[in-house]
């Protein structure tokens, strides 16, 4: 798919979809109670339903409505080999990996695009521990159950790793214990699992900043949840008021945990200074944070940005590549991006850009196009039926020029 972006004057109201984050595990969470939940408030992207359909492989009875769903939950006393299919959800390969160990046969999960080349070494090693099986390739195999003891997990690769271990160890016979390795990372992200398991009656006991510990033998209980707006999504918008606005987002809770609630606070930084921004605990921030940060007339370095490189595609290059055909002064290592803004960029001709198969690159692109001086074209467009299928809508409610070609 193919949109013109034209420069625009946005103004006005936009209700935030469902924090992706929150929508995934509570779906789970639901789909291992024994009774009904119901969780609205629910979006349908690309990833979730991909974890809806790998909950329905494992057995939970799913019916989905407009904005909800009605789940009966599986108990997993599976015996047979399945396939599970993640399409391009990293959430979903990473949260279900530990979970499917629990079913009696050889689970296969296959994926899209750049899922199955995405790090996986922390599960693999954990496997390779506990003598059971892990075969990744084209596709990853897998073969358990894993055993309750102490797990000793890095920090510094992906907080989905620590949720899905801490989806899985409650139901197995015994205590266990998660150790993280420092640097923790994304952090706020195991908190917000921890929250969402506490809803459906899963305690996890944090000992210390480095150490949980898990109790065995639990039972998850049905809950009626309603999903609150998306922190990462509202990012976009947050950042257009800022450039161009005036925008008013609903459906957003003010006292949420996630992380990339961090956006309301990085964009009050800048007021005529330059400014250090820490991506550790919110990596998702990243592809808008370089969009806004151009057009501020002042330095902006943006840190432990590694993890940006490991997302469906390698963010910083995607954004630097797009961003140096309008003009921006911006370079970076592995794991950081300087940018050196200015208010207003124009060229002398349509602007043709390249989406990366990435959703956040073409949001934080099409944000650009509204706020720059001259037109624009993104390949790859459709990538936001990953995570937001209705945001060139949303753009057009609030006045954005956005024609799919």
């Amino acid at each position: 798919m193919r949109v013109k972006v034209t420069p625009s004057h946005v103004h006005g109201q936009v209700s935030i979809p469902c924090s992706k984050s929150m929508a995934h595990r509570a779906i789970i969470c639901a789909s291992l109670s024994k009774g009904k939940s119901v969780v609205s408030n629910i979006s349908y992207s690309k990833d979730i339903e991909a974890t809806i359909n790998c909950m329905e492989s494992l057995r939970a009875k799913i019916t989905k409505q407009e904005d909800s769903c009605i789940i009966y939950g599986t108990d997993l006393s599976i015996h047979e080999d399945l396939t599970l299919n993640c399409n391009e959800s990293g959430s979903t390969l990473r949260f279900f990996i530990p979970l499917a160990s629990l079913i009696d046969g050889n689970i296969t999960f296959i994926g899209q695009g750049r899922l199955l080349s995405r790090p996986m070494e922390v599960y693999e090693n954990i496997f390779n521990e506990q003598n059971c099986t892990y075969k990744q390739a084209d596709t990853i195999q897998i073969k358990g159950p894993l055993k309750p003891g102490h797990y000793k997990i890095r920090g510094d690769i992906s907080s989905q790793f620590i949720s899905g271990l801490f989806f899985c160890l409650p139901l197995l016979s015994q205590d266990s214990i998660v150790e993280i390795i420092p640097k923790y990372e994304s952090k706020s992200y195991v908190e917000l699992t921890i929250s969402m398991l506490k809803k459906f009656n899963i305690e996890i006991i944090q000992l210390d900043e480095l150490h949980y510990k898990i109790p065995g033998n639990q039972q998850y209980k049905p809950c009626d949840i309603v999903v609150e707006g998306d922190y990462s999504q509202m990012a976009f918008f947050a950042a257009l008021d800022k450039l161009n606005g005036p925008i008013e987002c609903l459906n957003m809770d003010e006292t949420s945990l996630q992380g990339d609630k961090a956006i309301i606070d990085i964009l009050k930084q800048y007021n005529g200074n330059d400014v250090v921004i820490d991506l550790s605990n919110c990596p998702d921030l990243g592809p808008i944070l370089c969009t806004f940060a151009s057009f501020q007339p002042v330095q902006t370095k943006i840190i432990n940005a590694q993890r940006l490189r490991m997302k469906e595609s390698d963010r910083i290059e995607a954004m630097e590549q797009e961003l140096k055909k309008w003009g921006v002064d911006m370079e970076s290592t592995y794991d950081t991006i300087t940018i050196n803004g200015k208010p207003e960029y124009k060229k002398d001709k349509i602007v043709e850009l390249l989406g990366h198969n990435d959703h956040r690159i073409v949001m934080a692109l099409t944000v650009f196009g509204l706020c720059a001086k001259s037109e624009s074209i993104i390949e790859d467009a459709q990538a936001i039926s990953k995570s937001y299928p209705h945001f060139f809508e949303d753009i057009q409610k609030i006045n954005g020029k956005c024609e799919i070609l």
